[in-house]
């Protein structure tokens, strides 16, 4: 019974997600017809635009327009990009695994970051490093990622040329785009991971542990560590959705070509099938994220879920 919920609610979002998607693209300034003629006929008459909007049956209410859309959505059809001529899904297969190659290089950094900072964090509560440790989270929440990015491309690509950033494909290319994409994750991760641990280190079997004579890092590192993972891992698979969907930002300062920088070329370019087909695919990615996150939370936490159902 739980399943087919959380199946028909699945279903409902993406529901929406679609409709908000299709409205907001095209309940706007942007006059589809006008843009699909100038890219047939590059100066179009009034009279040939008119034509295209029969044509495209773009002069047909918005919701029959979105119905039309909608059953060609649900075979794969996005319909056909303006500006390069290819069909939408096409482009965003191509697009998305140069985000995915991103996303995962970024996580490598947020992994490989996160926990040894919260653990000296929480092992010198109080200290100069704990301190130092808790304003550089700070500062990495409050950078916007756009001026995050462009301080690291002058940085370490114009002033010091120690990173490529032109050429995709190039492992080196690779880094200062990912780690401004981790920065903020890292940071705010950071601060909860330490968070946990500090609460943890309050619990009975730290206590317990201390009487039989282990020492504060290993009991930090064995058991502290240990039950302080589980709400980190849905976090981690949280932070996908959310990395993919601010891609769109770090891909436009580094000129990478994943699937963030062809949204923002999309929306340069007035091309609204594409528009469209990003929005509905990041929407979707975000869904299966959190959905990815909730069940495994329930794996590592059943106990959180049999008292919710209990108390319904």
């Amino acid at each position: 019974m739980r399943l087919m919920s959380k199946f028909f609610r699945l279903i409902l979002i993406l529901f929406m997600i679609s409709l908000l998607s299709f409205f907001l693209s095209n309940i706007s300034s942007i006059d589809s017809a006008e843009t699909i003629a100038h890219h047939l006929y590059g100066n179009p008459s009034s009279e040939q635009i008119e034509k295209v909007r029969i044509e495209k049956g773009l002069d047909k209410p918005i919701f029959v327009q979105y119905t039309n859309w909608l059953k060609m959505a649900v075979t794969g059809n996005l319909g056909t990009s303006y500006q390069t001529s290819n069909p939408v899904v096409t482009d965003i297969k191509e697009k998305f695994w140069a985000t995915i190659t991103l996303v995962i290089a970024a996580l490598f950094f947020i992994v490989l970051f996160t926990i040894p900072l919260s653990l000296v964090s929480a092992y010198k509560k109080g200290e100069f490093v704990d301190k130092l440790i808790q304003n550089i989270t700070i500062l990495g929440i409050s950078i916007p990622s756009f001026w995050l990015g462009y301080l690291l491309l002058s940085l370490f690509a114009i002033t010091i040329p120690i990173f490529r950033v032109v050429e995709y494909g190039n492992f080196r290319s690779l880094i200062l785009p990912s780690i401004t994409l981790a920065i903020p994750v890292i940071s705010s991760s950071t601060k909860l991971l330490r968070t946990i641990l500090l609460e943890n280190m309050e619990q009975e079997y730290v206590i317990y542990a201390k009487s039989r004579g282990l020492s504060n890092k290993r009991i930090l590192c064995n058991h502290i560590l240990k039950n302080s993972l589980p709400p980190m891992i849905t976090l981690f698979f949280q932070n996908i959705g959310m990395m993919i969907a601010g891609s769109v930002i770090v891909e436009s300062v580094f000129s990478w070509p994943g699937l963030g920088s062809y949204f923002m070329s999309s929306i340069i370019n007035r091309d609204t099938p594409a528009i469209t087909g990003c929005m509905l695919m990041l929407g979707i990615i975000f869904v299966i994220s959190n959905s990815i996150a909730e069940n495994i939370n329930h794996l590592l936490s059943p106990h959180i879920f049999k008292g919710e159902e209990f108390n319904g």
